[in-house]
C-alpha cells in the first residue's frame, strides 16, 4: 500500500471517529443521576402520603411522611410534606386517644329474669394501694331494677365507719359536690350513687370524674375515671325484653 493510500485511510478513520463521537450522548454525572432517583422515590412516597391523608388514615400518613423526611430530607417532596406533617400528627394523636378512651370501657349483656341486663364499667385511672384491689365505676340497666350507678370494689372493702352517706364527686376538676350514696343491705362490695339519672347526665358531658372514697386498710382514695369514651348506645334507656 502506498503512502498516499495509508494517509487517505487514516483521514477517513479520523473523520468517522469524529462523526461517531458527535452523535454519542454526553456522559452522565453520577451525582445528578442519584439525586434524580432520590427525588423520584421521595415523590412516589409523598403521593402515597397524600393519599393516606385524603382517606383519613392519619396514622399511616404519619409513618409515610416521617419516612420521607428521614430518607430524603433535602428533596422537593420533603418540603411539601413538612407543610402538613404537624397537622397530620395532631389528627393521628387525636384519633389514637379517642380509641384509647373508648377502650377503657367494657360492656356486658346478660340474660336476666324478665329481660336483659346491660352494663358498662370502667376502672379507676390509678389502682387503690392494696394488693390486687380494683375499683370500678359501673352503669347498669336492669330489666326489673332499672338504671343504677355504683362503685364496685374488688379484693377490698369500703370503710363506712365515718359514714358513706355522701361522696365528694368532681366533674372535670370542678369543685366537688356531695352526692348521696347507699351501701346495699346484702353486704356486696358496691356503693350505689342515689342520683343515678343526674350522675349519668353529667358523665355524658364530662371528660373525667373524681370520686373520694375510704377503703379499709388504705384510708382515703381519690378515684379518677377517664369517662369521655363512654358510648350511651351500649346502655339502652329502656331494657329490651
Amino acid at each position: 500500500m502506498s503512502s498516499k493510500s495509508s494517509l487517505f485511510i487514516a483521514v477517513i478513520a479520523t473523520v468517522l471517529a469524529a462523526c461517531s463521537g458527535g452523535n454519542a450522548p454526553p456522559p452522565v454525572d453520577p451525582a445528578v443521576a442519584a439525586k434524580a432517583a432520590a427525588e423520584a422515590k421521595a415523590a412516589k412516597e409523598t403521593a402515597l402520603y397524600e393519599q393516606m391523608r385524603k382517606s383519613g388514615s392519619w396514622d399511616i400518613a404519619v409513618s409515610l411522611g416521617s419516612e420521607v423526611l428521614a430518607n430524603w430530607p433535602d428533596s422537593t417532596a420533603a418540603a411539601q410534606v413538612r407543610k402538613t406533617l404537624d397537622e397530620t400528627r395532631d389528627k393521628a394523636a387525636t384519633i389514637a386517644n379517642t380509641r384509647r378512651l373508648a377502650g377503657l370501657w367494657s360492656y356486658t349483656v346478660t340474660a336476666e329474669d324478665g329481660g336483659t341486663q346491660y352494663a358498662a364499667a370502667i376502672a379507676s385511672k390509678d389502682a387503690p394501694k392494696l394488693p390486687s384491689a380494683r375499683l370500678r365505676l359501673v352503669l347498669r340497666q336492669h330489666p326489673k331494677w332499672g338504671r343504677s350507678v355504683y362503685l364496685l370494689l374488688d379484693n377490698a372493702t369500703f370503710d363506712c365507719k365515718g359514714g358513706c352517706a355522701t361522696l365528694p364527686v368532681s366533674f372535670d376538676g370542678d369543685k366537688p359536690q356531695h352526692m348521696k350514696a347507699t351501701i346495699p343491705p346484702t353486704g356486696e362490695p358496691a356503693l350505689f350513687i342515689d342520683d343515678d339519672k343526674g350522675f349519668i347526665a353529667k358523665l355524658e358531658k364530662a371528660k373525667t370524674i373524681a370520686v373520694g372514697v375510704k377503703l379499709k386498710g388504705s384510708g382515703e382514695f381519690n378515684a379518677e375515671f377517664e369517662v369521655s369514651g363512654f358510648d350511651p348506645s351500649r346502655l339502652p334507656a329502656k331494657p329490651i325484653k
